[in-house]
């Protein structure tokens, strides 16, 4: 949305650009609303089901947390650590999201005992590096974890001396996740 912004000011003195421009926006919208769409679908949870997913304030995590709020799902959201934090938990838990937690809050505890009260059955991975780890660590046993778009880290990695970081794939197959790339 900001470079649609800075382009504005060219817009309104040109009504086709301006006009170009909106539809770009708003087909875009719709784009991303179908695909959504198609992945909730895919996952069928029923309602007070449990969905975690990353990347909560980007375009699609929005639409992730609006469709999910429609369908009485309840989410569990990852955000990027960044300063302005509060504001956006704000902003994402007035669009309905449940719970909206920065990326830091999913290497304690706190983020283990949360995952096991609301034990989410489905992931949905919009981003790279280790907020995909946080959302498979975060699926159950036997869970569904949706890649949408995005490639998988090639490792998991623990917090600790004690655990060793081990491959994706060694990863999905001890805890029985069901891995779709969309």
């Amino acid at each position: 949305m900001l470079h649609l912004r800075r382009i504005s000011p060219i817009g309104c003195r040109n009504p086709i650009v301006w006009d170009g421009i909106r539809a770009f926006s708003s087909t875009e919208q719709s784009s991303i609303k179908k695909s959504v769409t198609s992945v909730l679908d895919y996952l069928s949870l029923k309602p007070g089901g449990t969905l975690v997913h990353n990347c909560g304030d980007s375009d699609v995590g929005k639409v992730v947390i609006q469709l999910a709020k429609e369908r009485k799902l309840q989410t569990i959201s990852i955000i990027e650590d960044k300063p302005g934090n509060p504001e956006t938990i704000e902003e994402l838990k007035a669009l309905g999201g449940d719970i909206v937690v920065p990326e830091s809050y999913t290497k304690t505890w706190y983020m283990k005992r949360l995952v096991n009260e609301l034990t989410p059955t489905a992931g949905i991975n919009l981003g790279e590096g280790y907020q995909a780890t946080a959302v498979g660590k975060a699926v159950v046993d036997g869970g569904t974890f949706v890649s949408f778009g995005k490639k998988l880290p090639s490792h998991v990695v623990y917090d600790g001396a004690d655990r060793k970081s081990i491959g994706w794939d060694e990863f999905a197959k001890a805890k029985k996740l069901k891995v779709v790339n969309m």
